[in-house]
């Protein structure tokens, strides 16, 4: 897919097609046969192009807080004629959604900035051209990994699925971290430098005690 990008927005990495083709195959292996779809941090757009290119049936809400990279996303939408499937929103994070969001999709997907602070330094001048909200991470790389794990259950269906794009150090953490925030079955995929770069995680069926973790 020839995705037009510009200085407003991040450029899409290899690591982001892992990520996109772990949700597909995720999905078509039975989540639903038309699953909602959320995107945290959208950018160009290029993961819900990718969703509708591969899950015929699926429609996906993508959100991100720069109106610049919106208009970027709205453009390739556009081109590749996925008005019908594709919602652009403006929101940092959640906070576009009300309580008549809750529960409400099947998929929540992000490539969120992971980048820390110390790694920031270090990368090639080129990146540092790229947005640097769409890059840094904080500190450690992790403040919007946190907001996604701790609030990303609110929104999921029960059963439903977490995919996450994370730093090349940070598989383990990201893991240990969705576990405490209630999530089962946390798998991590690899990229081809054997880094684990997508992290995937399912909201259980039934949530444990009468409030359950996402309810409070």
């Amino acid at each position: 897919m020839d995705i037009s990008v510009d200085k407003r927005v991040f450029i899409p990495r290899p690591e982001t097609e892992l990520l996109v083709n772990v949700v597909a195959k995720l999905c078509r292996e039975g989540i639903c046969e038309a699953p909602l779809i959320l995107d945290v941090g959208t950018g160009s757009g290029i993961i819900p192009l990718g969703l509708t290119q591969l899950i015929d049936k699926c429609r996906v809400v993508a959100v991100d807080i720069s109106l610049s990279a919106l208009m970027v996303a709205a453009a390739n939408i556009r081109k590749f004629r996925r008005e019908n499937k594709v919602r652009l929103l403006r929101s940092d994070m959640f906070e576009a959604f009300k309580e008549e969001c809750e529960e409400i999709f099947d998929v929540i997907v992000s490539n969120p900035p992971y980048v820390s602070a110390e790694d920031y330094e270090k990368v090639d001048v080129w990146v540092k051209t790229e947005p640097k909200i769409a890059l840094y991470g904080g500190d450690d790389g992790m403040e919007q990994i946190r907001r996604i794990a701790e609030e990303s259950g609110k929104f999921l269906k029960k059963g439903g699925l977490l995919a996450m794009e994370v730093g090349y150090d940070q598989g383990k953490k990201v893991k240990d971290m969705l576990g405490i925030y209630g999530f089962k079955n946390v798998t991590g995929y690899h990229d081809f430098n054997g880094y684990e770069r997508v992290i995937a995680a399912w909201k259980p069926e039934e949530k444990e005690g009468d409030r359950g973790i996402w309810t409070n």
